[in-house]
């Protein structure tokens, strides 16, 4: 019993230590280089689909200006201009943070407004409603947990 357990023990050290290696590997081999001079990342227009707008003509702008070496975060800037409401359904996690301007949220049965340096998470497989005055300008990160960690996220809330 002693031995079997001592074996059990030292594969799953093993299979950890293989795994960080391989995760440390395509860090190294995939990783963008340090910045050594200003990139410049225009804000371009993009459309949404037509059914998630409610009200106005929103001009929706955005940039993404970082992606990790997986694939899984990104970052970038989003601008939208008002007014105008429209229905936002969230694909991955997003952590906003309002640079400019502000909106008025409907989330997961709660009303809340963000205005400069505010933040919000949205988890993926929601939806929020977005009432824009103005307009806002906004810095956003997604994260993708990956199918296994929003199903046991969706189980456990």
């Amino acid at each position: 019993m002693k031995k079997s357990l001592t074996i059990g023990l030292a594969a799953t050290l093993l299979t950890l230590l293989g795994v960080t290696s391989y995760q440390a590997i395509a860090y190294v081999t995939q990783v963008q280089p340090a910045s050594t001079e200003a990139l410049h990342s225009p804000i371009k227009p993009f459309e949404v689909d037509p059914s998630w707008i409610k009200e106005g003509t929103p001009n929706f702008r955005a940039t993404e200006f970082f992606k990790s070496h997986d694939g899984k975060t990104s970052s970038g800037i989003f601008e939208c201009d008002g007014p105008s409401s429209f229905e936002w359904q969230y694909q991955f996690d997003e952590t906003i943070y309002v640079l400019d301007g502000g909106v008025d949220i409907e989330y997961q049965g709660k009303n809340f407004s963000l205005k400069p340096g505010e933040t919000a998470l949205f988890r993926a497989g929601t939806t929020a409603l977005w009432h824009v005055p103005k307009g806002i300008r906004k810095a956003w990160t997604l994260h993708d947990a990956g199918k296994p960690a929003r199903g046991l996220a969706s189980i456990l809330n």
